[in-house]
Order: C-alpha cells, then sequence, then structure tokens
C-alpha cells in the first residue's frame, strides 16, 4: 500500500513538471534530476557520495554530450543517470553506450523518458526496486 501511495505522489510530481513540448508539438514527459532523486527515497534508496571510481569507468563518461550524476548506493554498488534535454537525445546516448565494452561489468540498464540509468551491481533486491521504480516513471509518460 505503501509504495502504491508513493507511485501515485510519483506521478502527480512528474505529471506537474512535464510542461516541455517535443518537435512533434506531442506533450512531452522531461524528468528532472532532482524528481529522479525523490523517485529513489520513495523507493527507500539511498544516494551518497561515491569512493574509489576511476575516471575511466564506462558508466561515469560523457554520452551524447551530457555528463553523469553518479552515486553510491553501498560499499560495492553504485548509479549514474544522465539528464537528457529529450528522450531523442536519450536514446542516442543509449546507442552511444551500447558501442562501448560493458558486457563484463553486471550492470541494468534504463531508458525512462529523457532519462539513462545505469545500476551497476548484483544486488538482486536493489534491481527489484529499480526496474519498480523505472516502471513507475513509465506510468506517468
Amino acid at each position: 500500500m505503501r509504495k502504491a501511495m508513493l507511485v501515485c505522489l510519483l506521478m502527480v510530481v512528474i505529471i506537474m513538471g512535464c510542461t516541455n513540448r517535443e518537435h512533434s508539438n506531442e506533450e512531452a514527459v522531461i524528468i528532472t534530476a532532482e524528481q529522479l532523486k525523490q523517485a529513489f527515497a520513495a523507493f527507500d534508496i539511498t544516494l551518497t557520495e561515491p569512493q574509489g571510481l576511476s575516471p575511466d569507468n564506462v558508466f561515469i563518461r560523457t554520452l551524447n554530450g551530457v555528463k553523469p550524476e553518479v552515486y553510491a548506493i553501498d560499499n560495492d554498488t553504485f548509479i549514474s543517470f544522465y539528464v537528457f534535454p529529450s528522450s531523442q537525445d536519450a536514446a542516442k546516448g543509449r546507442i552511444e553506450f551500447e558501442d562501448i565494452p560493458a558486457s563484463f561489468v553486471t550492470h541494468s540498464k534504463y531508458q525512462v523518458a529523457n532519462i539513462l540509468l545505469f545500476y551497476v551491481g548484483d544486488n538482486a533486491a536493489v534491481r527489484e526496486r529499480m526496474q519498480e521504480l523505472a516502471d513507475g516513471l513509465l506510468v506517468a509518460k
């Protein structure tokens, strides 16, 4: 019940913030970094400053001209997310990432509207919450 209420609250926040228009003049969902951080908090995922990440890490590279925000979830897992100006730009960033060899690292990738999000780790419970978070953002789309 609590999760359902949080998802509804998150959807309201996202819908209220969706005032940008795509080139086709259709209503487009634009998610801000702050809205995404609120979604993490709603799913009890605490974000902290990462320690010891190499600047060469494939998950913190600039994609399609956008630098990611990077946060640790615990000692051996982290997330990075890119906030692009549009969903088309996020798709271009995703395609650019697919040209980088990263299959040797356990990770999950999510594109929701203008956000490209990576979870780097193998904690199944966290991965499940990340999927719920991404699905919740999609509902507002």
